[in-house]
């Protein structure tokens, strides 16, 4: 049985004081362990849950995991009374929320970092400026976009990519207004079923993480929006294509053949450094789930390498 902890980590907001909380879990011990641990950021309108079988690398290669939620997600701290508020919820305070919780397990002198989907966007943050990046050993970049542009350029061109049916489905009901309707929620689910997790039956830990979007409205709609097509909140205007090339650790890029973000990680590969590429063959968003064998072992494998 693999030793678990879960925690809270107390969480100061930079621009006024407020005092929150991280919900954190840890997968081995980060005092005894001999192996780096894995800090790893999930991704948008999500929670930590559907990332818990991550404890495979824990099990198997001894690496210890620490999954955590982000503000305003999950069971971390929510402020419902901050919905809207842009100047609130910001990329630059949840960086700092990684950045606090780090120092708070006692292991900002050596780790790893792993970023999925919107958690690129934190772990490009944090990797990218000196000041922030301190003890950060290897960088993974899982399903990653180089700028929101470049990602609403995707998932327009995935959009496109899709069944006819399913695609003259979802264009007709957010024409109309009508997308609480049953048959645009189907649509919408077998799109999904194309380019985010190509299972039949989608994992408990992924319905798990579904389970919170309705109790994270406050930090989801003002971060991201309601559009299926665009973002329209408070991170509309990120971009690291003037910055990606500042990251200077070993950083591996991981994506799925079907995977919404494809075209949008390209920039990426020509700006950072030291960069490998690793591209799944029967995947979409969710490797971990689509090709778990493949995904544990390719990451395992690398962040075992001394470079």
């Amino acid at each position: 049985m693999i030793e678990t902890e879960f925690g809270r980590a107390p969480f100061t907001l930079p621009f006024d004081g407020t005092r929150a909380e991280t919900f954190y879990t840890v997968f081995g011990n980060l005092k005894t362990s001999q192996q780096i641990p894995l800090v790893v950021c999930h991704g948008g309108r999500a929670t930590h849950h559907y990332l818990k079988s991550l404890s495979q690398l824990t099990e198997e290669f001894s690496i210890p995991v620490v999954l955590y939620d982000q503000l305003g997600f999950g069971l971390s701290s929510h402020f419902p009374q901050q919905e809207g508020n842009a100047s609130f919820w910001t990329i630059e305070v949840l960086v700092e929320q990684l950045r606090q919780l780090i120092n708070y397990l006692g292991i900002q002198n050596e780790y790893d970092l792993l970023g999925h989907s919107f958690g690129t966007a934190l772990s490009i943050e944090l990797a990218s400026k000196p000041a922030l990046r301190a003890g950060l050993r290897k960088l993974v970049l899982w399903s990653p976009a180089a700028s929101t542009k470049l990602l609403e350029e995707s998932m327009k061109q995935r959009r496109e990519m899709l069944p006819a049916d399913i695609r003259e489905i979802l264009v007709k009901h957010e024409t109309e207004g009508t997308a609480d309707s049953d048959e645009y929620r189907k649509a919408m689910l077998a799109s999904m079923h194309e380019n985010f997790c190509r299972l039949e039956v989608w994992p408990d830990e992924l319905m798990e993480s579904f389970s919170y979007s309705g109790k994270d409205s406050d930090a989801s709609l003002t971060l991201f929006g309601t559009d299926p097509l665009a973002i329209t909140g408070s991170t509309k205007d990120w971009s690291s294509l003037q910055t990606a090339h500042f990251i200077t650790v070993p950083t591996m890029i991981l994506n799925g053949q079907y995977d919404w973000s494809d075209e949008a990680l390209q920039p990426l590969l020509s700006s950072i450094p030291v960069v490998e590429w690793v591209k799944f063959a029967d995947s979409s968003h969710l490797l971990h789930f689509e090709e778990k064998e493949r995904f544990m072992e390719t990451l395992s494998k690398w962040l075992a390498r001394s470079r």
